[in-house]
């Protein structure tokens, strides 16, 4: 009997040793950087050596000293403002007025009145890409456009047909798209302005974000799984379990491009994913419900936007990527405060 009982323990114990994850949930760093605004849609830009803050309900656009954090210019009294971009180049801020169907062109490193300049139906995400080159989504009307890149003013423009949550520029300046509702990917090439090809995503239902791979291919989350594409079109899914249910929310590649952060819906959860092996690596907790996430050139810091209900508030915090399992320093330091703001 006592051998049954022993055999029957081991069993048990092998079992769960290969049925429960090895990582555990950890609780994310301390921030570098944190801010809080009133609860609303906020986003962030980088250039010029400065980091941007835009938040919408405020109507304000913050600008960051790069070193220290401390707070370098606050212009105030915009009208609903949707979102931002910063040119390669570093010389142009791009902020666009969703009600008014405008853009607003601030110089990026100095203090100066901005140039207006008025683009097409309901402008909402703005994106720079190589050569100085701008794109407007107009997510409303189904429509992207190309910006001139001296004049600011739409050059040539795109009807998509479907809804596409977010653009994505790759390294060779190519866009990619998430089709919501057709279940795929479509890439868009620059020079000239025009779609090269829709990849449809089998398995992988309403996408909502794409991230292009520097090997080839790219990495797409949806509402059921994770899928990667490789240059070849070979596809690997990563099936979504019951703790994330509902779905990816936002993804980010981390410089090599071998690894990538991912949040999902109704989740604390940040997954850190391992973008060959299309496996979860480990996670970390975080205090509020995290909403976008932004990593600059040159700039070793996460940046994760956060929603915190209960304090009718959005919360910005930095953390140090170092601080992060699998990251080497490889990324030079040009924001090192670690004092809390």
């Amino acid at each position: 009997m006592f051998a049954k009982i022993t055999f029957f323990l081991l069993c048990l114990f092998f079992e769960i040793l290969f049925l429960v994850p090895t990582w555990a949930i950890e609780n994310i760093p301390s921030p570098l950087f944190s801010r809080f605004f009133p609860e609303g849609r906020v986003v962030l830009a980088a250039g010029a050596g400065h980091l941007f803050l835009l938040s919408q309900k405020e109507g304000t656009l913050y600008r960051f000293h790069p070193r220290t954090g401390e707070l370098a210019l606050r212009i105030s009294g915009l009208k609903n403002p949707r979102d931002m971009a910063v040119g390669r180049y570093g010389g142009r801020l791009l902020l666009d007025l969703e009600s008014s169907r405008s853009l607003l062109i601030f110089p990026a490193a100095e203090a100066g009145p901005p140039v207006s300049r008025t683009v097409g139906l309901n402008p909402g995400q703005i994106l720079g890409g190589p050569n100085n080159r701008f794109y407007l989504a107009a997510r409303a009307v189904h429509i992207l456009y190309a910006l001139d890149p001296d004049r600011y003013r739409p050059r040539d423009w795109i009807a998509i047909g479907d809804v596409f949550p977010r653009v994505t520029v790759g390294m060779d300046g190519h866009l990619w798209l998430p089709l919501f509702r057709s279940d795929a990917v479509l890439e868009v090439g620059t020079a000239p302005f025009s779609i090269l090809r829709t990849l449809d995503l089998e398995g992988c239902s309403a996408p909502v974000r794409v991230l292009p791979l520097p090997s080839g291919g790219f990495l797409t989350g949806c509402e059921d799984a994770i899928l990667r594409q490789d240059a070849a079109g070979k596809t690997k899914r990563f099936v979504l379990g019951k703790s994330f249910r509902h779905g990816v929310r936002e993804m980010l590649l981390l410089p090599g491009g071998e690894r990538a952060l991912v949040l999902f819906h109704r989740s604390r959860r940040m997954v850190f994913f391992d973008v060959n092996a299309m496996k979860t690596i480990s996670q970390w907790r975080l205090p509020y419900h995290p909403l976008r996430l932004y990593l600059f050139p040159n700039w070793p810091i996460l940046f994760v936007v956060m929603n915190d209900p209960d304090h009718e508030l959005t919360r910005v915090s930095g953390y140090p990527l170092s601080d992060f399992h699998g990251q080497l320093d490889t990324i030079s330091v040009t924001y090192n405060s670690r004092k809390k703001k």
